[in-house]
């Protein structure tokens, strides 16, 4: 085998073992049904609250699970994942149609992933239209939540997003 050769198959497997890897809807399916992981909206937000179930949120997105499905409280399968810090699985939300600019209970995924200190996801989410100066409800906008609690890094980022 080429270095090149071994250095591709060294990737596929990483990506493999990561669980990173990209399937078609049906592939999706069909490993959630071996799984015995329902297709649901429920299962989507449970998923996206365990950080130790990323691969299958991201299965369930990619199976057609709704990206804009909500808790009870409102709150996004995209803000868990942002709370949470399921990059990819925020990122394949975002992808299928997930609504950066939703809103609950005074917050939206911007504001979580500024909570959680997480610049990959703010970046993320900023470059998929959030904005870092909406106020959810009236509350404090990302960018106010970042200057209150001097998080200096994470005001640079949104201030440059302006």
């Amino acid at each position: 085998m080429t270095v090149y050769a071994v250095r591709w198959a060294l990737v596929l497997s990483l990506t493999a073992l990561a669980g990173c890897e990209e399937r078609t809807p049906e592939q999706a399916k069909e490993k959630l049904g071996k799984l015995q992981v329902p297709l649901s909206d429920d299962s989507l937000i449970a998923k996206t609250k365990d950080p130790k179930s990323e691969d299958i949120a991201k299965m369930l997105v990619q199976a057609g699970a709704n990206p804009n499905a909500r808790q009870p409280n409102g709150m996004t399968a995209l803000m868990s994942a942002a709370f949470n810090g399921q990059y990819d699985v925020a990122k394949t939300l975002i992808e299928r149609g997930a609504d950066v600019s939703a809103t609950a209970k005074g917050y939206n995924a911007l504001c979580l992933a500024v909570e959680r200190e997480n610049k990959d996801m703010v970046k993320l989410l900023l470059a998929h239209g959030a904005d870092p100066q909406a106020r959810p409800e009236g509350a404090l906008s990302a960018l106010e939540r970042a200057q209150q609690r001097k998080l200096n890094d994470l005001v640079d980022i949104l201030q440059r997003k302006n």
